[in-house]
């Protein structure tokens, strides 16, 4: 059950189907949900510039911050007639991506919604940089929303209508369960468990049995999506499994999700940078920039 959700925001239209998302969770989980906007402070002006450049530096970015903070609490106004129980809006100044980190984690925010195509803070970041780095440097389950997504496409009182969840075998992807299942729970949604197996990689294991190497694998990610498809715990939705096969991953998974016009996509990330990603790969960073649909996505710590 999620309480606190942070959307982090810029006021820019392209957000609207993140914060309809958000607004829905927090009517449907009865949680405050904080709308953030980190701002980053001026540089220093230049020495010799002069006390009145300087006065007018400092009284011209007040006067920008007192307008956006009346913006946000404009906003967070709007949120709270469409029913959302608490709203508290705040205007940090600081780097986007520590500042939303730190406020995150200082506030006990449990799940973050956000637009996968915003732009934020005075240097307009990116915020696919900005979901990014929140993914590796939190423990927070994030919501990656396309604005795109329609929350007509949700069932029951859910926004999210049909979900696929990826799975690779390990018990890192299997984290994602518990935090999808709180966020589905009852709402009538339909689950599909994917694991996609690369032929490449089972041909250099083909047994002597003679069978086709897929008869034996095929059966045993069957058996594996049974076994976690237990793990879930989603109350009313419907929950089943399915093997896919494709030589790259991700384009399997990105391909399955748009043919089986999901809404939703979730799994689990090892939350490696620098080096390491280079050495196991950034599918899910791939999938917050690939997937046709909004991405879940937990870094387990």
């Amino acid at each position: 059950m999620y309480k606190m959700i942070m959307a982090p925001t810029d006021g820019s239209d392209a957000e609207r189907p993140a914060l309809d998302v958000a607004v829905i969770l927090a009517r449907r989980f009865d949680a405050e949900l904080r709308l953030v906007r980190v701002e980053t402070p001026p540089v220093a002006v230049e020495p010799g510039s002069g006390p009145g450049v300087l006065e007018q530096t400092e009284e011209t970015f007040l006067e920008a911050r007192r307008a956006r903070e009346k913006k946000l609490e404009a906003l967070a106004d709007e949120i709270r007639k469409r029913g959302a129980p608490r709203v508290i809006s705040s205007l940090v100044g600081d780097r986007v991506e520590p500042g939303l980190r730190d406020y995150a984690n200082s506030n006990g925010v449990d799940l973050i919604v956000m637009s996968s195509h915003s732009r934020t803070g005075l240097n307009r970041v990116k915020l696919g940089s900005v979901t990014d780095y929140l993914i590796r440097n939190t423990v927070i389950p994030t919501l990656v929303v396309r604005p795109t997504h329609s929350t007509a496409s949700g069932n029951g009182n859910g926004p999210f209508g049909r979900i696929v969840v990826a799975l690779d075998g390990s018990a890192l992807a299997e984290q994602i369960l518990k935090p999808l299942g709180a966020l589905i729970g009852g709402s009538n949604s339909s689950v599909t468990l994917v694991k996609v197996l690369q032929p490449i990689f089972y041909a250099k294991k083909q047994k002597h049995s003679g069978l086709p190497w897929w008869e034996d694998a095929v059966a045993e990610a069957e058996e594996y999506l049974d076994l976690a498809a237990r793990q879930l715990d989603t109350s009313t939705a419907s929950v089943t499994g399915e093997v896919l096969t494709g030589d790259d991953v991700a384009t399997a998974i990105v391909e399955y999700c748009q043919r089986s016009q999901a809404d939703l996509l979730a799994m689990a990330t090892h939350g490696a940078g620098g080096i390491k990603r280079l050495v196991f790969g950034g599918i899910a960073d791939e999938m917050t920039r690939r997937a046709p649909t909004s991405v879940l996505v937990f870094h387990p710590g």
